[in-house]
């Protein structure tokens, strides 16, 4: 008996466990990463199918979308490209489901020129193509998108994962449901920057525990029509590809003697390009080390398909367990800042769960894109392990700081006293109820005693003259703007002060301009006016209750903290 099509009832618990931690908005749309082949196109077809279904059903009480959108982007990177691209809108027009093809216009900005042979192809264009595809899901109004991400590639990922060095929690490879984030980019503007927008979309895999062969086997049943890209089985191309090729070719030799199975393997992966063949050596050392599970490479997919559900659903456990120890450990802190009290950290015994930890704290007060490697000091193990070691094994050590952008200062905390950081804290003896803790704070660009003098970047002294003058001529009835990648700061335009309107009527003329700037010693915003030959005036800035002093104006400036502790 052949594997048996995916069933709509089951379809919908899968759908169902891949639900944003706070539902789906009202009314909202989901779109579909519709390549042509047949995992998007099984995924939009069950998709399409339960909305419509549900919809029909009247469950009003279930937080579901309520449309489906198909985005196809169209590389233009291979001969097969156009013929991909117009199966894939073919598949749509049958389903009845909005479609928008997505062209990468190559050489444009922040678009790169077309890849060539030798280039990285797969990177450039991976990059290029999410960015294309949060533009559509901007364009279409999608809150989400779903990529058709099966089980066979979740063990790939895996694998591709430790060939990079990854730890047991990234072997745990894809998420079934995770924020976009800010990006992939350093520049507002540049590919891969979405900014604060990212943190409030999510990226879902509802087929991840789903094999490929069922996928097929759907298709089949429902008579789907779908094109199969032939760079996929081109081993020669990516270490994705190569292996998928390594895999098939063990699958396809289980029954064969173990010795001339091998054999035909490596006579079939023979070269490779070197970086290739290099990296599937690491892999194989890498799974060998595992902890939490036994990873046989020469064991079949169904072997590692269980080995990388038992990574997945580890991931899944530290997580909550990272959570429940940040809400026992964090004690009142100033904005933007993090205060951990260090004689509970004893508790996270797990290195694993001191691990993500760490890099969960460093996530939410480091000024790179929330989400991105860098904002993980780019996981650097030695860097981590630094910082483990040291938060860990040494109450009142000095200050630090390992990567991520993340100063890491130790604290004496008191309910009843003024918080004392840094310096203060060495060689104090604690008098009672205070309790030595870490601060963890956005990591200065330069010292705090010459913020107000010194020549900044265009990050965190920023112009903000034009788009208020254009927002305000557009009659818009606010503007917000991302400062340091940490808070978002919103104008009321109806309530902007009669001297900046007017100053800002003149700007082109007299020079003036509006800039955000940073403040104190956690980099907090404020607001100014800066005339030639003049001292900034300042109009708004954030105190440290984490309210905004707008000097007896109306209250038309907020600033939020919008970075998240959240596990995704």
């Amino acid at each position: 008996m052949g594997p048996a099509p995916i069933l709509f009832n089951e379809f919908f618990q899968m759908f169902m466990r891949c639900m944003p931690p706070n539902g789906w908005p009202v009314n909202s749309k989901i779109a579909v990463g519709n390549s042509g082949g047949p995992d998007s196109t099984c995924l939009l077809f069950l998709l399409k199918k339960l909305l419509t279904d549900l919809r029909s059903k009247a469950m009003a009480g279930q937080s579901i979308p309520t449309s489906v959108v198909s985005l196809s982007v169209n590389h233009n990177l291979q001969e097969t490209s156009q013929s991909m691209a117009a199966r894939s809108a073919a598949n749509a027009a049958a389903m009845g489901v909005e479609h928008m093809m997505l062209d990468i216009p190559w050489g444009t900005p922040p678009f790169s020129a077309k890849p060539v042979a030798g280039q990285p192809i797969e990177q450039v264009a991976r990059e290029a193509r999410y960015h294309v595809i949060f533009d559509g899901m901007v364009r279409t109004g999608a809150h989400s998108v779903a990529f058709g991400h099966h089980a066979d590639d979740q063990v790939e990922t895996s694998l591709m994962r430790l060939a990079r060095g990854t730890t047991e929690l990234g072997a745990g490879g894809m998420r079934r449901c995770r924020r976009w984030g800010m990006g992939t980019g350093d520049v507002e503007g540049g590919l891969g920057w979405v900014g604060y927008h990212g943190l409030n979309r999510w990226i879902m895999r509802p087929l991840l525990e789903v094999r490929k062969d069922r996928i097929l086997a759907t298709c089949e049943e429902h008579q789907l029509d779908y094109v199969n890209d032939p760079t996929n089985f081109q081993p020669e191309v990516t270490l994705r590809n190569a292996i998928r090729q390594m895999l098939t070719l063990q699958e396809e030799g289980k029954d064969m003697v173990t010795s001339l199975s091998l054999i035909i393997t490596q006579s079939a992966l023979s070269g490779l390009p070197q970086h290739i063949s290099g990296s599937l050596e690491k892999i194989k050392i890498a799974a060998a080390d595992l902890q939490e599970t036994t990873m046989d490479l020469e064991g079949g997919l169904h072997q590692l398909h269980g080995a990388v559900k038992v990574l997945s659903s580890r991931l899944e456990d530290v997580d909550n367990e990272v959570t429940f120890h940040l809400k026992n450990l964090t004690l009142p802190s100033p904005p933007s800042t993090l205060i951990l009290s260090s004689h509970a950290l004893p508790a996270i015994v797990d290195p694993t769960v001191r691990l993500a930890f760490v890099l969960r704290v460093m996530r939410y007060v480091s000024f790179h894109p929330w989400g991105s490697l860098r904002a993980d000091g780019n996981r650097r193990r030695s860097s981590i392990q630094h910082i483990i070691d040291t938060l860990w094994q040494s109450d009142g050590a000095p200050s630090f700081t390992a990567g991520g952008g993340v100063l890491w200062q130790p604290a004496i905390f008191s309910a009843k006293r003024r918080l004392r950081v840094g310096t203060q804290c060495l060689g104090r003896q604690l008098q009672p109820g205070e309790r030595f803790a870490w601060m963890a704070s956005r990591l200065p660009a330069v010292p705090y005693h010459i913020l107000d003098t010194a020549t900044l970047s265009s990050k965190l002294d920023v112009d903000i003259t034009e788009r208020l003058a254009i927002a305000m001529s557009r009659g818009d009835d606010s503007l917000e703007v991302l400062f340091d990648c940490r808070f978002l700061v919103r104008f009321d335009l109806s309530l902007i002060p009669e001297t900046l309107v007017g100053a800002l009527r003149k700007y082109q003329e007299t020079g003036v301009n509006v800039r955000i700037k940073p403040h104190t010693k956690y980099y907090w915003p404020k607001v100014v006016l800066r005339k030639s030959s003049y001292p900034d005036t300042t109009y708004a800035t954030l105190i440290d209750n984490g309210q905004v002093d707008t000097f007896g104006h109306a209250p038309w400036v907020t600033m939020e903290y919008i970075r998240l502790l959240d596990a995704t």
